[in-house]
């Protein structure tokens, strides 16, 4: 038993640790934002990308252990008789979970910021190009906008 609780709480604390990660590259993206460095967006994009995947791929894993861990622990039971160990692995895993419901609303947080800015920038960009669209042959250079024929001894 001591074996199967202890993976599943290894498990769980890498979850953890992954969220924590997938967070701070959340706030880490701002700077790029603030700073339109496309580059920086791409590069930490990428990185979000790789922690989802990890963390997606520990599900399997978590949720057989979760079904064997459940039972054998009993944490629905509230009755007095439990050994010193079960009551050990039971405030081990009611800890990690309590810090894993936080992670998971603070991720949760930093992603519909992380989506606001999105949904703003991706207005601002077509702003911009309903602007250049209007004004492009305003400003363009004469030599671009209007064709100019041939002089004599030049090829058309």
């Amino acid at each position: 038993m001591n074996l199967e609780i202890e993976k599943y709480l290894a498990l769980l604390e890498q979850r953890l640790g992954l969220l924590r990660a997938l967070a701070q590259q959340l706030v880490g993206c701002r700077k790029e934002f603030v700073a339109m460095d496309l580059d920086g967006m791409y590069l930490r994009t990428g990185e979000q990308e790789e922690l989802c995947r990890q963390i997606h791929s520990l599900h399997p894993a978590i949720d057989s252990l979760q079904r064997t861990c459940a039972r054998q622990l009993d944490l629905a039971r509230l009755d007095a008789v439990r050994q010193p160990e079960e009551v050990n692995w039971a405030a081990r895993l009611r800890g990690v979970m309590r810090d894993l419901g936080e992670a998971q609303a603070e991720v949760n947080r930093l992603s519909q910021i992380h989506a606001a800015y999105l949904r703003r920038s991706r207005r601002t960009v077509d702003m911009l190009m309903n602007f250049f669209g209007k004004y492009a042959l305003t400003y363009a250079s004469p030599a671009e906008s209007t064709p100019r024929a041939p002089r004599a001894g030049e090829r058309g």
